[in-house]
């Protein structure tokens, strides 16, 4: 995908304030988005991902994680996924990871992360270790005059889910 190109239309599988729910990515229209593409996902990735959520909110940033296939799914986490506020996005089919041209070859401590600004168009693409440090740089790029001066200032506002959610279509899990 081309800096400049926007996101695709269709919706994804997302797990969104505790319930599976389909959700594309122009949900994020008319706020900055950082989405952060990880080749594999683990609690402990949750947990990192999860405290940066409100460093990203406050500089009116929607932080969303993207993981291949269905890591989500069958894990033994000690915290379920469920419990998380940072949207998940899954990609079954990987769909969405062909038409973002992501890299198929990143380890798993490494993520590649997508700044989309308030039109939902690529700004930037960034690889970096996935730890605090990373992320930090990964907010800096995102509070930067490079990414920052394709969005307003009247959408610094404090995100909350509430604006994702007319956008969602419900998704039933499988049981069993």
């Amino acid at each position: 995908m081309k800096i400049g190109t926007r996101a695709p239309m269709w919706k994804t599988p997302c797990l969104l304030k505790g319930q599976w729910q389909y959700l594309p990515l122009t949900a994020f229209q008319e706020t900055q988005m950082v989405l952060c593409c990880l080749p594999a996902f683990t609690e402990t990735d949750a947990w990192l991902l999860e405290q940066q959520v409100n460093r990203f909110q406050a500089g009116g940033i929607a932080l969303a994680v993207l993981v291949p296939n269905n890591a989500l799914l069958g894990s033994s986490w000690c915290r379920p996924p469920q419990d998380f506020d940072l949207p998940i996005l899954t990609d079954p089919l990987n769909r969405l990871g062909r038409a973002l041209h992501l890299s198929a070859s990143l380890p798993p401590h490494r993520g590649e992360t997508l700044f989309f600004d308030h039109r939902c168009c690529l700004q930037f693409r960034l690889f970096h270790d996935l730890n605090l440090r990373g992320l930090t740089t990964v907010l800096e790029v995102a509070e930067s005059d490079f990414c920052q001066r394709s969005t307003h200032a009247d959408l610094k506002s404090r995100l909350t889910f509430e604006h994702f959610l007319p956008h969602c279509s419900s998704f039933e899990a499988p049981t069993g």
